[in-house]
């Protein structure tokens, strides 16, 4: 929208805009339209601080499952909920999948801002400094802490010899579980994700192939989900368990990757998500009724064991409450006009919660089950929570919100403020896609 102005007299400002080359109003132009969209999607903000705790929260539950996932190894295991165990499941189901959608819809804005062969550029560049640089910190950082903390775990446990803390050699299914990048998956599946699409987005062979299955767009959300389905239904360890590696898993790859395709073509054919805010009430419905249905045949799938029939249908049923969830978040989320300052600090915060809160938790966890061994589970699981959650945004406001460190990460955060123009300007990190994660699982 363009703002026309007839000054009375020629003032130093009417001057000093009037002089203004070329590029500084097109730069000028950009931040206003930067500013535009960050106002049009701020009630995803407070998605992504929402889900950044979703996170924590299913962290937290780890200990106390009843149907502990198969792959992941945790620091302790615990007195086992019935309720603790559906709210993890439940959350495992739509968790990732809702920032993957997310990360896609952000990546198009970015692409199509500025044209095919500079936003492809841009893309990569900015997503490598928004990703590679928290996930090299992390490894060298997060990674080593979490090392320590499992194999003291364990030493207190008795489940290894305390000899391992100097050795870190072991052997059979603590050693196959234990390698890996953790929680820190999403960051490289998303950074790849990125690369495919500019690569796609440069090359016109595949730009014109992906422009003609965006024209039938409810034929592509199809073929998205079958996708999802298949691969589900032949690796159900995608969601119902945890594949841990330091380099991708083809099978959750192309799962996850699924999502981040309809998040590029959500963005692609509803670029305001006007289209889901008059479906909000039928989502809410879709959601509880698929996710409800998902988790009990997901337990029921951990508790029996292989079956092919019961596999597929479990694969059809994850997607769908995985699409029913994200699509009613997105929804819900659309028209919010602003946003408390409290939400906005955590929505900034989530990026560095989600990297720091899983070594915080594992330690938790196991100080709870020394120290309160007959406690209630579901106390310890809200203790844990509220531990890691405090401990991390304790550490973000110390270490990382007003300082260097946090500048090198693309972390830093003041309060929104208003232009001369009366326009918000923007944070550094708006074009940051959403922060995981599940994570680790």
């Amino acid at each position: 929208m363009k703002i026309i102005a007839f000054p009375t007299e020629r003032t130093s400002t009417t001057s000093r805009l009037q002089s203004r080359s070329p590029r500084e109003w097109d730069a000028r132009e950009r931040s206003v339209d930067l500013a535009a969209t960050t106002q049009k999607f701020v009630g995803l903000d407070a998605v992504r601080a929402g889900a950044a705790l979703g996170v924590v929260l299913f962290h937290a539950c780890v200990p106390y499952l009843q149907n502990p996932m198969p792959g992941l190894s945790w620091t302790v295991r615990d007195s086992a909920n019935a309720s603790i165990d559906w709210l993890f499941w439940g959350i495992e189901v739509f968790i990732m999948p809702l920032f993957l959608v997310l990360a896609g819809f952000f990546a198009w804005q970015t692409l199509s801002r500025r044209g095919v062969h500079l936003g492809a550029r841009t893309l990569v560049t900015n997503r490598a400094k928004r990703l590679l640089i928290p996930l090299a910190f992390a490894v060298c950082v997060v990674l080593p802490l979490d090392l320590y903390i499992w194999v003291l775990a364990w030493v207190a446990e008795g489940i290894v010899e305390p000899i391992k803390l100097k050795s870190m050699k072991f052997d059979g299914v603590v050693d196959r579980d234990l390698w890996g990048l953790s929680h820190l998956w999403f960051l490289l599946y998303v950074f790849l994700y990125v690369v495919v699409t500019a690569i796609v987005a440069r090359v016109n062979v595949l730009r014109n192939a992906v422009r003609k299955v965006a024209e039938k767009p409810a034929l592509a959300f199809t073929v998205l989900a079958i996708s999802a389905a298949v691969t589900l239904g032949v690796a159900p360890n995608v969601v119902w368990g945890f594949q841990h590696e330091f380099y991708p898993v083809l099978s959750k790859w192309i799962y996850s990757g699924t999502f981040f395709a309809a998040g590029l073509l959500i963005a692609k054919v509803d670029p305001s998500l006007s289209r889901f805010q008059n479906k909000t009430r039928m989502l809410g419905i879709a959601s509880v009724m698929l996710l409800l249905t998902a988790v009990s045949l997901g337990r029921w799938h951990l508790a029996i064991g292989e079956n092919a029939m019961a596999q597929a249908g479990l694969a059809i049923v994850t997607v769908l409450a995985a699409y029913a969830v994200t699509l009613f978040a997105i929804a819900v989320s659309r028209p919010i006009p602003r946003l408390p300052v409290g939400i906005q600090y955590l929505a900034a915060a989530s990026f560095w919660i989600y990297l720091v809160h899983h070594p915080i938790l594992g330690l938790v966890h196991l100080d709870l089950k020394l120290l309160l061994p007959n406690a209630n589970p579901i106390l310890k699981m809200i203790l844990a929570f509220a531990i890691s959650v405090g401990g991390s945004v304790l550490t973000y406001e110390a270490l990382v919100r007003c300082t260097r460190l946090g500048r090198i990460l693309g972390m830093q955060w003041q309060s929104q403020t208003v232009s001369a123009v009366g326009v918000p300007l923007p944070r550094d990190h708006v074009e940051t896609e959403p922060a995981p994660q599940r994570i680790a699982a």
